[in-house]
């Protein structure tokens, strides 16, 4: 199994022990750019809000149970640090330029390669 990373997230975070263990408990913002070739993916994009799925590269992929608490393996945590560091961040769409997604509530490092984005459903009516 193999997938293509379809861009890359700007944020204000050099390295992973500085950014917040989840978005939602930080305001700090981020840009979404997807290569040009992937760029039409977001046309009509609307939503107030996007799950960024992206990749951990920078994790400990050896790491199986949890520094704070060793009798929990990581599979019951969203630590980046696992044997496949797949992360998912919803995000605050704040705006939407050619190839780009302004977003807040970022968590990741900068420049981590992004595999997926997914329109929320939040905050949209029934």
């Amino acid at each position: 199994m193999y997938c293509d990373p379809i861009g890359t997230i700007s944020t204000p975070f050099e390295t992973t022990s500085e950014a917040p263990s989840q978005g939602f408990h930080t305001d700090a913002e981020g840009v979404v750019r997807v290569g040009d070739e992937y760029a039409d993916g977001l046309s009509g994009f609307d939503a107030p809000a996007v799950v960024v799925v992206w990749w951990a590269d920078r994790a400990d992929r050896s790491v199986l149970t949890l520094d704070r608490d060793p009798s929990r393996g990581v599979f019951t945590s969203r630590s980046p640090a696992r044997p496949n560091p797949v992360c998912i961040t919803e995000c605050e769409v704040l705006g939407v330029d050619t190839g780009e997604l302004q977003v807040r509530g970022v968590d990741m490092a900068d420049g981590s390669p992004v595999v997926d984005l997914k329109s929320s459903l939040r905050d949209r009516p029934r």
